[in-house]
């Protein structure tokens, strides 16, 4: 049933402008959390979203939908249940029925939430008497604010919490003042989704309520109606309560299965999630809170004009602002510690901010103010908001990252899919194996004291080690280590990244260096003392795609790159001085694979003067250096292309640089061989011949 407004409705042309702005902030907002849709990269507090996305990626990788969901950081048992999984399990169950990846479609659930969102609000809106027209005022409202369009595209509960919280709020009031049955189921289900999604956004919107509620019961005080009314309450949030009491029980006993999960039990959290008379009065904690609130939420100045408005209108629409603001602000006293750490929990109390802003610019149309000015002021509130997302997020979000590291793309691939990491000195921050999509048993400070590692290490009886990480100087973790070669891990590091060490197991030490001869990752090395074997590049014909990565360069300066060769000593590159200069003492054998066609082949070649110039007999200088080149025909028949001696010893014009310009045609596509060989005594000394850059086109 429609709520009658307490001011006449806005004009035929107020509404259309208001429609129409409503309209342009819904495809603003479309458009901006579409921003960087592809992006694999999780911006914003990625830490978090790591953490409910590495959860997701194992529901689905192991189809496992129990309770005891997987979030493998602080190893077996996998399970360290936070908020019940219904927006992992959503998340996994909307990719696999749309065809999206885990990440397209964390997103899209988080962004259907907040639309979901929306007609809530304007029911609620409705309950206080605001126009229909203006009901979409202040969504518009809503939709420009920077941070609602950032978080929401994010791999996070917080708007299904808000979702729920608003929906509870609004069924609640209307189910309990209508004695509406159907409200009552849906206050019922949006309680217990709220409480068990997200138990402090929860707690943050049953504030209001209590508030309404007292209200009600205070009215009815003197019938007796407010048995009637405490009844239809309890039967709204009875259900609730109980649900979000069941699931902390729940989750409490699950994580004392865990040698290493006891910090995250409720009670060793009641501090930091509710918070101390320290932690509510510490002026460093509310610095911090101010500076998100100056710079995280919405547009600074818009909040001031919307302070500075409410003392000229807002006493229209007193109560409600007050109450907003004031829940706004109760957030962050009631979890100083939540709120002065983390940017993305204000997704759930930014919305009563925003509902106070736009209930002023409401206030404001429902006085005599001159049209234009109150239309004015609505643009500069919505306008500033979304500029001030296209300042502050949006260079952010269209960033293209990569997934991950150099770190987590070589864990990937260097360890295997059922393997496990143990990492030191990342606290149980959940990046590393969400990127590298592998378990971990993340040992925090104090973790790899002997009682407790052992204990930790005993729960993974079964499991196999894939790779040791340890952040700082490894040698540190005495403990750690004397446990090592029990794992299967090497004693000491086998690459390094940044300032962290990687162990890996030592059956595998040849089958990785072999494959990390191959593979490239960026700022991934060798540890010192550690080399690569050395690869026999002489005597024998060798294709240039199978030889190590790190000695391909050695054929950098050719283009195109040849496919084999041959080398009496193993090729050489010197790039000293800017100028490739390419080893082709003999015997030296190039072969390239070329179209047919006209072709031109340019090189300098160069003798150094030391070779020619000696005191020694002629018997210890160069006799020369034979070039050729040949085309390599089917069933072994060649065709001389070109041919020269390089003899500086016996011809002037041979000394110092020499251009080659070759021109030869292939009837068809084939090969042609660039040689160098001995001189006419079949001898190589000081045959010292350098090639520089070459080019066939």
């Amino acid at each position: 049933m429609s709520v009658p407004s307490l001011t006449p409705a806005p004009s035929r042309g107020e509404t259309r402008f208001i429609l129409a702005l409503f309209i342009g902030c819904l495809a603003f907002h479309f458009w901006a959390v579409g921003v960087g849709w592809g992006h694999k990269n999780l911006f914003g507090v990625e830490w978090r979203q790591a953490q409910t996305a590495l959860t997701a990626h194992f529901i689905k990788a192991e189809n496992n939908f129990s309770l005891a969901y997987p979030t493998p950081v602080l190893g077996k048992p996998w399970s360290i249940p936070m908020e019940f999984p219904l927006y992992q399990w959503t998340v996994v169950v909307v990719g696999k029925l749309t065809g999206l990846g885990l990440t397209k479609a964390g997103r899209a659930v988080s962004i259907a939430c907040l639309y979901l969102c929306l007609p809530a609000i304007f029911l609620l809106l409705a309950r206080w008497r605001v126009a229909r027209a203006h009901r979409w005022l202040v969504l518009a409202v809503v939709l420009t604010c920077p941070l609602y369009i950032f978080y929401t595209r994010a791999f996070l509960i917080e708007t299904m919490a808000l979702m729920f919280a608003l929906w509870f709020w609004v069924a609640y009031e209307r189910g309990v003042a209508g004695r509406s049955f159907s409200w009552l189921a849906i206050a019922i289900v949006a309680g217990a989704g709220a409480g068990l999604v997200k138990v402090t956004t929860l707690m943050l919107y049953v504030l209001p309520m209590i508030f309404w509620s007292m209200r009600r019961l205070w009215a009815n005080r003197s019938d007796g109606g407010w048995r009637t009314e405490l009844a239809w309450m309890a039967g709204a949030t009875l259900l609730p309560m109980l649900a979000t009491g069941w699931w902390i029980h729940f989750a409490d006993a699950t994580k004392a299965l865990n040698p290493l999960a006891h910090f995250l039990r409720s009670a060793a959290m009641r501090d930091f999630n509710l918070g101390t008379t320290a932690t509510r009065l510490s002026g460093e904690y509310w610095a911090l809170k101010g500076r998100i609130m100056a710079e995280d939420l919405t547009w600074l100045p818009a909040v001031g004009a919307c302070a500075s408005l409410a003392v000229v209108a807002g006493w229209r629409r007193g109560w409600e602002i007050l109450l907003n603001g004031g829940l706004f602000i109760a957030a962050l006293i009631i979890f100083p510690v939540l709120y002065a750490f983390h940017p993305y929990y204000y997704v759930a109390n930014t919305m009563l901010l925003l509902l106070a802003m736009g209930l002023v610019l409401v206030a404001l149309a429902e006085t005599k103010h001159p049209r234009w000015l109150v239309v004015a002021l609505v643009l500069l509130i919505t306008g500033g908001q979304a500029g001030r997302y296209l300042d502050y997020y949006f260079p952010v979000q269209r960033e293209a990252g990569e997934a991950g590291s150099g770190l987590t793309q070589a864990l990937r691939a260097l360890t295997r899919a059922d393997d496990y990491l143990i990492i030191v000195g990342q606290d149980w921050n959940p990046m590393t194996p969400y990127y590298a999509q592998r378990r971990a048993l993340m040992l925090r400070a104090g973790e790899t004291e002997p009682v407790r590692l052992d204990a930790a290490l005993a729960a993974m009886h079964g499991e196999k080690a894939g790779a040791l990480l340890v952040t700082g100087p490894w040698e540190n973790q005495p403990a750690l280590l004397q446990r090592i070669t029990a794992l299967g891990l090497e004693t000491k590091p086998l690459l390094v990244w940044r300032d962290i060490s990687i162990f890996l197991p030592a059956t595998r030490r040849a089958e990785l260096l072999l494959y990390l001869e191959l593979h490239r990752y960026h700022e991934v090395g060798l540890a010192p003392g550690v080399e690569f074997p050395p690869e026999q590049l002489s005597k024998t014909w060798l294709e240039v795609a199978n030889i190590h990565l790190r000695n391909r360069y050695l054929f950098s300066a050719m283009q195109p790159r040849p496919v084999r060769f041959w080398s009496t000593f193993g090729p050489g590159l010197d790039e000293r001085g800017g100028r490739p200069s390419f080893g082709a003492h003999p015997v030296t054998r190039l072969v390239f694979r070329l179209p047919a066609g006209k072709h031109q082949l340019r090189t300098v070649v160069e003798l150094p003067l030391v070779s020619y110039i000696s005191d020694a007999g002629a018997d210890q200088r160069t006799d020369g250096v034979e070039i050729k080149l040949t085309a390599l025909g089917a069933a072994e028949t060649q065709s001389v292309l070109y041919t020269r001696l390089l003899d500086p010893l016996h011809r002037h014009s041979d000394r110092g640089p020499q251009s080659l310009t070759i021109n030869f045609t292939l009837a068809q596509a084939g090969e042609v061989e660039l040689f160098f060989g001995p001189g006419p005594h079949g001898r190589d000394t000081r045959d010292w011949i350098t090639m520089g850059r070459l080019v066939i086109d």
